[in-house]
């Protein structure tokens, strides 16, 4: 299976009308871009929690990344991740067609950003380099495993 497998998902229950299929949209197109940014990751050697801090660690290491354009990408991320949370768990807010067609949208473009910078294999050395400064300066547990 494919990351991107879930935005298929996703595209599907936007074809639903119910709010319970938007919600369950939003949640698939968040969990795509979740595991392109985790796959990403670890093809350039990070190793990657495989519990529920791994969200976490993604958005933070995209977000102190030293690269403005990775860095939106990240805070993104983190956003659609908030997102997703409150289509899981807060039934009480209302989730509306549009709105979750505007999720998937954004999922699509974050996907779309980090496919384009895997591409660039020259663009991720200094970010790999920045990424290990910040887990060693800041965070003080490195995950980078050559």
């Amino acid at each position: 299976m494919k990351a991107r497998d879930f935005l298929d998902v996703a595209d599907q229950l936007l074809e639903g009308s119910t709010e319970a299929a938007w919600r369950s949209d939003v949640s698939r197109a968040y969990y795509a871009t979740f595991h392109v940014a985790r796959l990403l990751f670890q093809q350039f050697g990070f190793s990657v929690p495989e519990t529920d801090q791994a969200h976490h660690y993604l958005c933070l290491r995209l977000a102190n990344c030293g690269h403005p354009d990775v860095k939106v990408t990240g805070n993104a991320l983190n956003f659609l991740r908030t997102v997703r949370n409150k289509a899981d768990y807060d039934l009480a807010i209302d989730l509306s067609h549009h709105v979750a067609f505007g999720y998937v949208n954004e999922a699509e473009q974050i996907i779309d950003a980090l496919e384009t910078l895997a591409g660039e294999k020259n663009l991720w050395s200094p970010i790999i380099d920045a990424i290990r400064k910040y887990e060693r300066d800041v965070l003080r547990t490195p995950s980078f495993r050559p």
